[in-house]
């Protein structure tokens, strides 16, 4: 346990050098807390040193958030084409909504008009 305390210290590790169990048990010797103290932690966060959380240095400006999301605007569709029945336009490889609508009222009607009437 000592021997990983000590490597803690001493060394830069890179993520494929020790999983996150070997690492916790060691981090509050490490950081110079007791090992009764270091049992008493009730949170991850308590147990992680302050420079491990990820903060931001400053605020980001209005202008800064603007320019970031500039491009994420609108694109263009370049899939329109007019329906060959109606002539109405509509996305390719997709129903016309006017030919749609006229087929399903057409459909709906000859459904109630075959059901028996059980009355």
């Amino acid at each position: 346990m000592a021997a990983i305390a000590l490597n803690v210290r001493h060394a830069v590790f890179s993520p494929q050098s020790l999983s996150l169990k070997q690492l916790l048990p060691a981090l509050p010797l490490a950081f110079g807390l007791t090992r009764s103290i270091g049992l008493s932690l009730q949170s991850l966060v308590d147990l992680l040193p302050p420079f491990l959380l990820a903060v931001p240095k400053s605020k980001t400006s209005h202008s800064r958030k603007a320019m970031r999301s500039a491009n994420k605007g609108l694109k263009d569709k370049h899939n329109i084409v007019n329906c060959p029945a109606c002539g109405s336009p509509k996305l390719a490889h997709h129903l016309c909504s006017s030919c749609y609508n006229f087929l399903s009222r057409r459909w709906k009607k000859e459904s109630r008009d075959n059901t028996p009437d059980l009355s």
